[in-house]
């Protein structure tokens, strides 16, 4: 019995991860993913908004084809628009190499960000577990096409959450064994890497490990390794954050920025109760594990890391309401660490004596899953396939001056009901095109595809 019910765990697994392959191989380049397909020419305004002035002098861009290219590309880019060296370099790699590679890598980074999630919360790959995990990243994850499936996205924010995930991991573990290794190098990469992925998750992930740190040093096994980690991921955020190019970008796109309370209480109404209220979803199983709970016992480790990784998770909308302008994308990065906890409370109830019956909720969360399989693979293949029928027509259409696109057609019933679920939803035309042919989309499609230009027309 308990064989048979891990092969079908499994088969689950394996099911939801060869959906996320397939969505990410329907999802089409588009957007930053072009620019970043040529090294960033800091001396000539950049790659993306800056570079709109037209001339074909200046916006000639270099493809980008070895590893030097993408150091040079980022060194500029890290004095010219942004801190994110790490997320890009990887945006960069997989221009350089290709879409197909990335297809795969990102659908083996999926199942590692589960894996870890599952790791953290010291669970097992149970049938429950898993679909609260693929529900809320699948169908509550706000933003989830342009966090999971989208090249530059994906690499900004999922590949990054699993990044703080892993470096989140031995600080967990030591808690949980109450015997940690002396040594831990490791620690130290884990940290550059973790402190500079992006900017809300890194901060969050900083204060998560500090207050991990604090507990160890309250139990009595403290080792140096912690505050090693703990330091490189400071400096690495720092370095990110502090990037000259995020000054000129700020300029430029909000010149004379002063933050007010009029921005503070804008992100409070818009995007701040998008993120949280997924959240609050998400966390359902952390509320119903603490209200079967004796309200008045003391809290055991897992109870401790449960709540804390709940906290983080609001830490990061939080942090964002400070910023001058609030991605809906932090959605990702803010869900996954919901996520640990909730898989953490969906397993203390399947083996504690007051568990509850999951059993119906799990059938009907498949139920919804296959019919979302269905109807959204549908709208996905149907804007695939009239994206590559424009390609074919630019490939056919070279020796134009211009190429003008109408916008993708994807009419039918099911692409209204998933809404933001679809590509449709981000991109009317093929690969984010402007109307404006001087627009830099324009100018570095029309590169990528080697024509003389493109534009978008109504």
């Amino acid at each position: 019995m308990h064989y048979a019910l891990r092969i079908t765990n499994c088969a689950l697994f394996a099911l939801f991860a060869g959906f996320f392959l397939i969505r990410t191989i329907l999802m089409p380049l588009a957007y930053d993913d072009y620019s970043y397909a040529f090294i960033w020419d800091g001396a000539h305004d950049g790659n993306l908004q800056m570079m709109m002035t037209g001339s074909p002098e200046v916006e000639t861009r270099e493809r980008v084809a070895s590893f030097g290219d993408i150091f040079d590309s980022m060194w500029s880019h890290y004095f010219t628009w942004g801190g994110r060296i790490f997320a890009h370099s990887l945006v960069q790699f997989f221009m350089w190499i290709g879409k197909p590679a990335f297809d795969v890598a990102n659908t083996i980074v999926f199942i590692l960000l589960v894996l870890s999630i599952i790791k953290l919360a010291a669970a097992q790959i149970s049938r429950n577990v898993l679909l609260w995990i693929f529900f809320s990243l699948f169908i509550l994850s706000v933003w989830s096409m342009t966090t999971l499936f989208w090249l530059t996205g994906s690499c900004n924010y999922m590949w990054m959450s699993l990044v703080q995930l892993i470096f989140l991991i031995p600080y967990v573990q030591a808690l949980r064994t109450k015997n940690p290794p002396q040594k831990f190098w490791l620690i130290i990469p884990l940290g550059l890497m973790a402190g500079w992925s992006n900017e809300a998750g890194a901060l969050a992930t900083i204060c998560l490990t500090i207050f991990l740190i604090s507990l160890c040093k309250s139990q009595k096994f403290f080792r140096s390794w912690m505050s090693a980690g703990l330091i490189a991921a400071i400096i690495s955020c720092a370095f990110m954050i502090l990037s000259p190019g995020n000054l000129i970008r700020m300029e430029f796109s909000h010149p004379h920025f002063h933050y007010s309370l009029e921005i503070f209480l804008d992100h409070l109404t818009t995007e701040f109760p998008q993120v949280v209220g997924a959240n609050l979803i998400v966390l359902i199983p952390v509320l119903i594990y603490f209200l079967r709970r004796n309200f008045f016992g003391r809290l055991n480790t897992t109870e401790i890391l449960m709540l804390a990784f709940a906290a983080a998770s609001f830490l990061v909308p939080v942090i964002m309401l400070f910023s001058p302008e609030f991605t809906l994308r932090v959605s990702i990065t803010s869900m996954v660490f919901a996520l640990v906890a909730s898989a953490s409370a969906i397993f203390e109830m399947e083996r504690r004596p007051f568990k509850i019956n999951l059993r119906g909720v799990s059938t009907g969360l498949i139920a919804l899953f296959v019919a979302y399989f269905v109807t959204l693979i549908y709208v996905d293949i149907t804007f695939y396939n009239s994206t590559n029928r424009q390609l074919e027509f630019i490939r056919q259409n070279s020796q134009l001056d211009c190429i003008a696109l109408p916008p993708i057609e994807v009419s039918h019933f099911f692409e209204k009901i998933h809404g933001d679920r679809v590509t449709r939803y981000y991109m009317a035309h093929f690969g984010g095109i402007d109307i404006h042919a001087d627009d830099c989309r324009n100018i570095m499609t029309s590169q990528f595809y080697g024509i003389k230009g493109i534009v978008a027309v109504e």
